[in-house]
This record gives C-alpha cells, sequence and structure tokens, in this order.
C-alpha cells in the first residue's frame, strides 16, 4: 500500500505542476516545479448564491426526432424513422417522418442490399408536414452490400433536396 500511495502522490504533484503552469504562463511544468509543489483549492460552491446553469445548450442535437413525433416543417431538413428497425420480410413497421410541407405528397419506398428500390406507399403530410404509415417490409432481393433504408421523398418537389432515408435490419 505504500507504493500506490506514493504513485498517487507523485501524479497529482506533476498534475498540480502541469496546472501551474498553464496558469501562470510558463513554457513547461519544470518552470513551476523550480519554486516548488503546486497547490490546488476546491472550493464548495455556495447554494444561496447559485443561479443555475450559465448557458442554454448551444443548439438542437444532430437528427433526432422528438418523442412527440417527426419535426414540422420549419425544424430543418425532412427526417424519417421506422419502428421497430428490425423486423422480418412481412412484418408491418410504422414510418413516421416530418419536415415537409403542408398537405404534400410523399412517397415511402424501400431500398434493399443490392440497391433494389421498390415503391411501397404515397401518403399526404398533416397541417404540420408530418406523417405516419404503416407498410409492409419487403422482399430482400438484392444481393449487395448496402444498408437496406426505408426512404421517403416529395412527389410535389422533387427537384430538391427534399429526402430522408433510415436504415433498416432484417431479421429471422
Amino acid at each position: 500500500m505504500p507504493v500506490v500511495a506514493a504513485v498517487i502522490t507523485a501524479v497529482a504533484t506533476i498534475a498540480a505542476a502541469v496546472i501551474a503552469a498553464v496558469a501562470s504562463g510558463g513554457d513547461s511544468p519544470s518552470d513551476s516545479l523550480r519554486d516548488g509543489p503546486a497547490t490546488a483549492s476546491v472550493t464548495a460552491p455556495d447554494p444561496a448564491t447559485e443561479s443555475g446553469p450559465s448557458a442554454a445548450p448551444s443548439g438542437p442535437p444532430v437528427q433526432t426526432m422528438p418523442a412527440t413525433g417527426p419535426p414540422s416543417p420549419d425544424s430543418g431538413p425532412p427526417r424519417v424513422a421506422v419502428t421497430p428497425y428490425t423486423a422480418a420480410e412481412g412484418d408491418k413497421v410504422t414510418v413516421e417522418a416530418g419536415g415537409f410541407g403542408p398537405g404534400e405528397q410523399i412517397r415511402i419506398s424501400f431500398r434493399d442490399s443490392g440497391s433494389v428500390e421498390v415503391d411501397l406507399r404515397d401518403v399526404t403530410t398533416d397541417s404540420d408536414g408530418r406523417f405516419a404509415a404503416e407498410v409492409k417490409v419487403p422482399a430482400e432481393v438484392g444481393s449487395g452490400h448496402d444498408t437496406p433504408v426505408f426512404r421517403v421523398w416529395s412527389l410535389d418537389d422533387v427537384d430538391s433536396d427534399n429526402t430522408a432515408d433510415t436504415p433498416f435490419t432484417y431479421i429471422d
């Protein structure tokens, strides 16, 4: 046990020296070691003066969907989710998407591992640019190396970047 304590003390001394060198503007940890080991103090926050977090998060998480459903059209590019994201051929899954315009015609398709794409269903978005639809998982007919995906895109605005896809996994 004395060896462990000595190692911990040595590591703490080196860490304190590095912190002191950085704080004092020194070029290396050895600058502050010449003057002896640095000391550090820690003070507990005072609950009476604490007012909570200092800043809000810098932005929304990347490519996440809110728990209440897909995003509205003003929240960025289209997004899609499939529940469950693993299923067998012929099973029903729910495709939910958002980020489209109100009343927009959307096509749901499936691209298998061999890049064979099958159109499954057309739907119309609600007043918030969202939809949810049940579809059957098509058969895997490709034999390639691509990841199968469900894809949604706007039939009303096909020339724009108005599409989204999400990976899918077949199960037996």
